[in-house]
């Protein structure tokens, strides 16, 4: 009985102590509670970028194929080897080498000396058909053997330009003056004409001369235009900070997992030849920079409208929206205080940083914009505390 009354006056005293630590937490802190949190606009310049990463290659690179099949049998140009136009980089035999060569050049000399016959047979036949000793028929026949012999040398002769050619092919020359960046075949090495052709080199023109191709999310897309000035950095130099140009914004997509970016081209200086082709490149593309632009914090632009709406039932302020039509683009809602009444107005949004957004229309300097707002009063979170147990307290 005794031990029963113990239990009883501790439960007693335990709720007439969390009682009072409410009620006195209540009246302390009841005017530091803030349900929301406002500021002025301030003035600052604002410089917008667009963040992305691609790869540097030479601005002007050249793949250099093979337009016959065969072994690669010589190799005269090797990696970072400097290569000037029509210089041989390798040798391929196709098992003929020069034979074909020979042969039509044979058969072309046969059929000249046949027309050089014809031509002379002819000569004698037409004077003998001129004085009517030989029927017409007889000079019609030496007529078309002539043209017969002048047609087939006509044949031989393409048929061994295009076997020199064929021949020549044997000998991949480079198409201009550059610097060889990847030799891709080996001694020995069977290469393919036809279907997936065989890749042989990558020889860019000049490496001083560099671009990077980057893709563009599409919702960054529409602030890149020709001639914005770029800055980027390099894994293999961190702390250096390169500039380039942006030189061009492609017209086509590319979708990957749902995902739509677009391609642009930014030029780059190499003076000193530090960067090199495939290195990754953090792209920073300057696209606004705005002198003592009128901001607002980031956060203004993500009140909730419910919440907003039950903090002013709670301290009885009057609560608006408004009555314009948000645009898409650049049009956005923000909250000010204006006495006790929440006022929702229309802006023009201008440059962000990612932390402040410029107010380019639609918002007085000394307005007092909601910033923050807090759902639910300290108190309410004490007694949650307090009575967060299952079976109340403890």
């Amino acid at each position: 009985m005794f031990k029963n009354k113990i239990i009883i006056f501790s439960l007693v005293a335990t709720i007439a102590i969390a009682s009072s630590s409410f009620f006195y937490y209540k009246k302390t802190t009841k005017t530091e509670i803030s349900l929301y949190q406002t500021v002025t606009p301030s003035t600052r310049d604002i410089q917008q970028f667009v963040n992305s990463s691609g790869t540097l290659k030479a601005k002007d690179q050249i793949t250099v194929g093979s337009l016959v099949a065969g072994r690669v049998v010589k190799i005269y140009a090797y990696d970072n080897a400097n290569v000037k136009k029509d210089q041989v980089l390798l040798e391929i035999d196709n098992g003929k080498g020069y034979s074909d060569v020979k042969r039509i050049q044979h058969l072309l000399g046969e059929a000249k000396a046949q027309q050089a016959y014809q031509e002379v047979f002819f000569k004698r036949e037409k004077a003998l058909y001129d004085l009517g000793q030989i029927a017409k028929n007889t000079f019609d026949e030496v007529t078309t053997n002539l043209n017969v012999a002048r047609e087939k040398v006509k044949a031989l002769e393409a048929q061994l330009e295009i076997a020199q050619q064929e021949y020549d092919n044997l000998f991949i020359k480079s198409p201009g003056d550059g610097v060889v960046i990847a030799k891709k075949i080996d001694l020995g090495q069977m290469i393919t004409s036809v279907l997936q052709a065989t890749e042989l080199y990558i020889i860019a023109k000049d490496l001083t001369k560099m671009e990077i191709n980057v893709d563009v999310d599409e919702a960054d897309v529409g602030m890149l235009k020709e001639g914005q000035s770029a800055r980027f950095t390099v894994d293999a130099f961190p702390k250096t900070h390169y500039s380039g140009i942006v030189n061009e914004v492609r017209y086509l997509s590319k979708i990957v997992e749902n995902v739509v970016t677009y391609a642009a081209i930014i030029d780059v200086a190499n003076p000193d030849l530090k960067l090199r082709p495939n290195m990754t490149a953090d792209i920073y593309v300057e696209v606004a920079n705005e002198k003592n632009a009128l901001c607002v914090p980031n956060k203004a632009l993500r009140i909730n409208d419910a919440s907003l709406e039950k903090i002013a039932q709670k301290l009885q302020y009057s609560f608006t929206k408004s009555s314009f039509e948000k645009k898409k683009g650049h049009d956005d809602f923000i909250w000010v205080v204006d006495g006790k009444a929440f006022k929702q107005i229309l802006v023009r949004l201008g440059a962000t940083d990612g932390k402040y957004t410029q107010i380019v229309t639609g918002l007085n300097k000394d307005s007092q914009v909601i910033i923050d707002i807090t759902e639910e009063a300290k108190e309410d979170k004490f007694l949650q505390g307090m009575f967060k147990g299952k079976g109340g307290i403890g």
